[in-house]
C-alpha cells in the first residue's frame, strides 16, 4: 500500500510517504503559507518517492489538535484530491499516534497525554498504552497537571516527560485503520480537536 501523510497542525508540515517497504517523512517551513505551497510539497513528496498520484492507494491527514487553519487547508486539500482521484482517505490524530508511539518504545500501562495549546492550557488525555484507547481530552490548565506517567507532546514542560510521535508509529496506523470511501465518509474526515481561537477564550472568560 503506498500512502502520502500531511500533518498540518504546527507552524511547519510534516509530510511522510510509505509503501509495504519503507517510508520516509520530511519536514516544510511553511509558516502561515500552507495554502500557497500544500500541492508542491505533495509533488516533491512524491517525486522523492519515485512515485505519482496515480500509483498512491490512500491518502492521510493529521486531524489535531491543532492549527486550526492548517487542518482545515490540508483536510480541504486531501478532500479534494480523494474525491477527484478516487482515494480513500484516513485520518490519524495526535493522541492515538503518541500511544501508538509509547507502545512501539516499550511503554505499559496507563499513562495522561497533554498537548499544549495558546497561553497557559493545554489538552489532557487518559490514555492505556496496552489497550491503544483514549479519553476525550479535557482542556486544563498547564499548571495543574502532573504524575509519573505524564507526556507533553511535542515540547518540554516542567515535570513532564517529552513525547515526540514517530514516524514509525504512523506508518504503523496508516497501515491498519480503516480509511473513508465514499463521498460522505471523506466528507466527515475533518479536524478532530483545535487549539480554542482568541475569541472562543475571551467568551469562556465571561461571567
Amino acid at each position: 500500500m503506498r500512502y502520502l501523510f500531511l500533518d498540518a497542525s504546527e507552524n511547519a508540515t510534516n509530510c511522510q510517504y510509505g509503501d509495504e517497504s519503507s517510508f520516509f517523512c520530511r519536514r516544510f517551513d511553511t509558516d502561515r503559507n500552507l495554502g500557497a505551497c500544500v500541492s508542491r510539497i505533495c509533488d516533491e513528496m512524491l517525486n522523492q518517492a519515485g512515485s505519482s498520484f496515480a500509483e498512491l492507494d490512500r491518502l492521510s491527514i493529521c486531524t489535531g489538535p491543532g492549527s486550526l487553519t492548517g487542518l482545515r487547508i490540508a483536510a480541504a486539500f486531501f478532500r479534494t484530491l480523494a474525491l477527484i482521484g478516487d482515494k480513500p482517505v484516513s485520518g490519524i490524530d495526535i493522541f492515538k499516534w503518541s500511544l501508538k508511539t509509547l507502545q512501539l518504545q516499550g511503554k505499559s500501562g496507563k499513562v495522561m497525554l497533554i498537548l499544549p495549546t495558546l497561553i497557559d492550557k493545554a489538552f489532557v488525555v487518559e490514555a492505556d498504552v496496552d489497550a491503544q484507547t483514549c479519553q476525550s481530552p479535557e482542556l486544563q490548565t498547564r499548571t495543574t497537571i502532573t504524575g509519573p506517567h505524564a507526556f507533553a507532546i511535542r515540547c518540554d514542560l516542567p515535570g513532564l516527560l517529552r513525547l515526540d510521535p514517530e514516524p514509525e508509529a504512523l506508518h504503523e496506523l496508516i497501515k491498519s485503520q480503516p480509511a473513508a470511501e465514499t463521498f460522505e465518509e471523506i466528507l466527515g474526515v475533518l479536524p478532530m480537536y483545535v487549539i480554542p481561537s482568541q475569541a472562543e477564550r475571551k467568551l469562556e472568560e465571561k461571567p
